[in-house]
């Protein structure tokens, strides 16, 4: 059940961007940065957050998603913060060009974020435009809140 709503979600959230004119990938999918990690690649010290929407559960802000971009790599890739008094988070990224994608959901603590935070791995952005969306389970409540982006 949770797996159809999370693809349920994904397909919303590609759905989201199909009024955008979708161009072609002209070797998006073949970048040397799809799939790296920001942080070892150096594409995160270049970073910008392109981005962000609050994750909230019955009106309470438990989260928070960002589409971050690196200006200097042209990639983007998803970040997710689960605020202490919330849970799991779990971030996507996806290039809507060609639907490629990637997650993360093992969240550790960040004392800059203030939260339990992942990042996805990066999707090439050149040419193209990519969107985050991303959840974040609520022990308190034990419901689940999400959040999308806009694309960048």
């Amino acid at each position: 059940m949770i797996i159809r709503k999370r693809f349920a979600l994904a397909t919303a959230a590609l759905t989201l961007g199909s009024g955008l004119a979708i161009l072609p990938a002209t070797g998006a999918s073949a970048a040397a940065y799809d799939g790296q990690s920001p942080v070892t690649s150096g594409c995160a010290n270049s970073a910008i957050t392109a981005r962000a929407e609050n994750i909230y559960v019955d009106g309470e802000k438990i989260g928070k998603i960002e589409l971050r971009y690196s200006t200097s790599c042209r990639t983007a890739w998803g970040r997710v913060t689960a605020y202490y008094l919330a849970g799991n988070g779990q971030a996507h990224v996806v290039r809507i060009s060609d639907k490629k994608s990637y997650y993360c959901d093992n969240t550790d603590w960040s004392d800059v974020l203030n939260g339990f935070t992942c990042y996805t791995a990066m999707v090439n952005d050149a040419g193209v435009t990519s969107l985050a969306w991303g959840q974040v389970d609520d022990f308190d409540t034990g419901e689940t809140g999400y959040g999308f982006t806009e694309s960048y």
